[in-house]
């Protein structure tokens, strides 16, 4: 696992990375992690391209718009 933070929005599609911190407000780090982006969780990114990303958390799809994606911090597992 690379020890290498970087946005969440920076992963390649199919890859695969583990949350290890989430930047900005307290109202974005909870409505992030009630849709269970929490340190420590891991995510696939499922769709990365102009628009917004779709990520998967367990079985659960998310979209998430460009800006929020940016301030997950995530390292590539």
């Amino acid at each position: 696992m690379s020890s290498l933070c970087m946005p969440l929005n920076s992963i390649g599609i199919g890859r695969y990375a583990e949350v290890s911190n989430v930047e900005g407000g307290e109202l974005m780090g909870k409505k992030l992690m009630e849709m269970g982006v929490n340190k420590g969780a891991v995510i696939e990114v499922v769709r990365n391209d102009a628009g917004p990303l779709i990520i998967r958390v367990g079985e659960s799809r998310l979209v998430l718009g460009r800006g929020m994606a940016q301030k997950v911090m995530v390292r590539e597992v």
